[in-house]
Formats: structure tokens, C-alpha cells, sequence
């Protein structure tokens, strides 16, 4: 199996996880939770992100995974963050 398929998809999983810690995130902001929660995603984001740079550094697919995982983290933290909108139900009898 070639290794750049194996370091696209921890990149994919990489993506995934820091999504996943960015709501974690604002949820612990919004909630004054303690910290704990968002380690284990903090774990993972970086165990992938460290797998794609291990074996070749930094080259374009292990930067382009760190660009997007910010942007995916920064997502995350936004769309948790902001009010969700409740649509109002008109029953008509």
C-alpha cells in the first residue's frame, strides 16, 4: 500500500478531529467546563497531523492538511458558537 494514501487519509481523519475539537472547544468556553473533554480530541488531531509530517516533513500535502485542519478547527468553533436558529411551528387547525 503506498504511504502518501495512508498520510491522505490520517490527513482526512486529522480534518475530522479538529473539527470535532473546535466545538468541544467552544462548548467548554460557552459552559466554563473544565479542559479535560478537549484533550483527548487535542490527542488525536495531533497524533494524525504528526503521522502526515513524519515521514516526509513538510511538503505540500502535509501543509495543505495543516492549513485545512486550522480552517476545519476555526469551523468547528464557529458554527458551535453562534445561535442556533429555532424555526417556529404554526399549527393550523
Amino acid at each position: 500500500m503506498p504511504i502518501e494514501l495512508l498520510r491522505v487519509l490520517l490527513g482526512l481523519l486529522a480534518l475530522f478531529f479538529a473539527y470535532a475539537l473546535g466545538r468541544t472547544v467552544a462548548r467548554l468556553r460557552k459552559y466554563k467546563r473544565p479542559l479535560t473533554k478537549a484533550l483527548t480530541w487535542v490527542l488525536r488531531t495531533a497524533v494524525c497531523l504528526f503521522a502526515v509530517l513524519w515521514q516526509r516533513g513538510l511538503d505540500v500535502t502535509s501543509i495543505v492538511f495543516l492549513i485545512l485542519s486550522a480552517a476545519t478547527f476555526g469551523i468547528g468553533y464557529y458554527l458551535e458558537w453562534r445561535p442556533r436558529h429555532v424555526e417556529e411551528i404554526h399549527i393550523v387547525e
